[in-house]
């Protein structure tokens, strides 16, 4: 027993250690959004309480820039989900020609978000893109992909799930292959489908591996900032201007109680939406 609560003395130097890079920024951050504060008049600090938050309350480029962000992380967090976990029932097969293929799948994984976003700025590009090119010898026009501003949406959503369906695809083939065998031979014997089985077998004892993958999407996606600022910069106009992109705006007008409160907020969402996932996760366990 003694051993034990030793070993737990080793935890502390570290737990004090992420206590302190993590706590004191976020301290730090919330007392600042109680002020205006400007950064050309550093000197003029004013203490405004809730005032940052109510003014974000009542501003519709912040209201916009929610619902912007969250039909961002639906999209992407579903397209990605439905694609990774079609790739993992696609490899769980015995076919051997597949498992070379595995490799080339994950490699979008590797390439870094701004060099992702890059390239696919200059393949969605309305003149000189390769997209484009090859639709239109098919007969399927010139999208303006980032003009438009559903479209550019789209894009968004084609972008970033193209990086992390890899992530969802290896998931979900580690759960697969994690799953007793005798379960669906014995499923076959009693002469169920492959649907039935995918519907009866292999979902319910997935369904933790796939919450706890869809959390984590969902969390990173939440706070995108990269792929949209080369991609897109917010626009059309503020037609993908998510909170991250909002924030990055506010805070180079100097503004920092209210880049502060933003932040604060977005916290705040971000943790709502992994506690519901979490209790969804608790329930399917």
């Amino acid at each position: 027993m003694g051993s034990v609560q030793s070993r737990r003395w080793f935890l502390v130097p570290g737990v004090i250690f992420l206590l302190v890079i993590d706590m004191v920024p976020l301290v730090y951050s919330l007392w600042v959004s109680f002020y205006q504060w400007w950064l050309v008049r550093p000197r003029d600090i004013r203490f405004l309480g809730l005032g940052n938050y109510l003014s974000l309350a009542a501003d519709p480029a912040f209201r916009r820039s929610i619902l912007v962000t969250c039909t961002l992380t639906f999209g992407a967090v579903l397209a990605e989900f439905l694609a990774g976990l079609a790739l993992a029932l696609l490899f769980a097969q015995p076919f051997r020609f597949l498992r070379p293929l595995r490799a080339v799948i994950m490699m979008p994984l590797f390439v870094v978000p701004v060099v992702g976003a890059t390239m696919w700025r200059l393949i969605l590009h309305p003149e000189m893109g390769v997209l484009n090119y090859y639709l239109g010898l098919i007969g399927l026009g010139n999208p303006q992909w980032l003009a438009d501003p559903t479209m550019a949406m789209c894009a968004l959503i084609l972008v970033d799930a193209w990086r992390t369906i890899p992530f969802m695809f290896l998931v979900m083939l580690a759960g697969l292959e994690t799953l007793p065998a005798e379960l669906f031979e014995a499923a076959r014997v009693d002469g169920a489908s492959w649907l039935q089985a995918f519907r009866f077998i292999t979902l319910p004892l997935l369904t933790y591996i796939m919450l706890v993958a869809v959390l984590i999407r969902g969390m990173d996606v939440f706070r995108e900032f990269d792929i949209v600022f080369v991609l897109t910069g917010g626009g059309p106009g503020t037609a993908t201007e998510t909170m991250q992109m909002l924030n990055y705006r506010v805070f180079g007008l100097g503004h920092m109680g209210q880049a502060n409160a933003i932040g604060v907020v977005t916290l705040i969402l971000v943790a709502l939406m992994c506690y519901l996932l979490i209790r969804v996760v608790q329930r399917s366990r």
